[in-house]
């Protein structure tokens, strides 16, 4: 029975178009261009994006910026000391009573590894090498009850659990309903420092940011993309 459900798992990401289909290819060349100001300049035009925000952030600061259906964008300082640089989240403006909840984390892969959502010195990555991944891009629920659901799909779709079998089937379901927005953040410009021994330190960072409320992604997307890796 388990190897029946397995197969059904695996038929779903097969059935799903390719992540980078859907998005368009981004080489990282592309991404890590000096020139992304000009490729950019009519970026929230061509892609018909919901929300434009500039903004810059200094130190170890907190940036917020409320983007509306009741969501804030948020970069926070990350741990690992002064001037470390920052996480990208999407929160929403009122957390539930039963602890806080964050949005993009549980969209956006790889987990538990570096992932574009850090703007920052972790996973031993050098403030230069941080700051010169100029493009970002990043995915997000849109409610504290599709975070859960999205929670529940990614663990029991690519860890082992106890789920039982009609459940399994159940979530693979459920994933094409979790639609997903986007967000895709753009370094301007950046400061940093370098100390002796040391990752450095991300000083400042001015960017633009675009969000996408309704990006035609799905939590079913997001599986095929960690099962099949490009």
């Amino acid at each position: 029975m388990l190897r029946k459900t397995f197969a059904l798992v695996i038929l779903a990401f097969a059935s799903l178009p390719a992540f980078s289909d859907v998005l368009g290819s981004r080489s990282l060349a592309n991404r890590e261009s000096g020139h992304s100001l000009q490729k950019h300049q009519s970026h929230a035009e061509a892609e018909k994006v919901d929300l434009h925000i500039p903004g810059e952030v200094s130190g170890n600061k907190t940036f917020e910026q409320d983007i509306g259906h009741a969501l804030l964008f948020r970069l926070v300082p990350a741990q690992g000391g002064d001037n470390a640089g920052w996480i990208i989240e999407i929160v929403p403006k009122a957390q539930p009573d039963d602890g806080p909840v964050e949005f993009s984390a549980i969209a956006t892969p790889p987990y538990h590894a570096y992932s574009e959502r850090c703007i920052a010195t972790v996973y031993g990555r050098s403030a230069g090498d941080v700051v010169n991944l100029k493009e970002r891009q990043f995915f997000f629920v849109n409610s504290i009850d599709d975070e859960h659901r999205a929670e529940e799909v990614v663990n029991a779709t690519l860890y082992p659990t106890n789920v039982s079998d009609a459940d399994r089937v159940r979530i693979v379901a459920e994933q094409r309903e979790i639609q997903l927005g986007k967000g895709e953040l753009r370094i301007l410009k950046a400061r940093v420092g370098h100390k002796l021994n040391d990752l450095g330190t991300i000083d400042w960072l001015r960017f633009e940011l675009d969000i996408e409320f309704s990006s035609g992604l799905t939590m079913a997307n997001i599986i095929a993309r960690v099962a099949r890796p490009q």
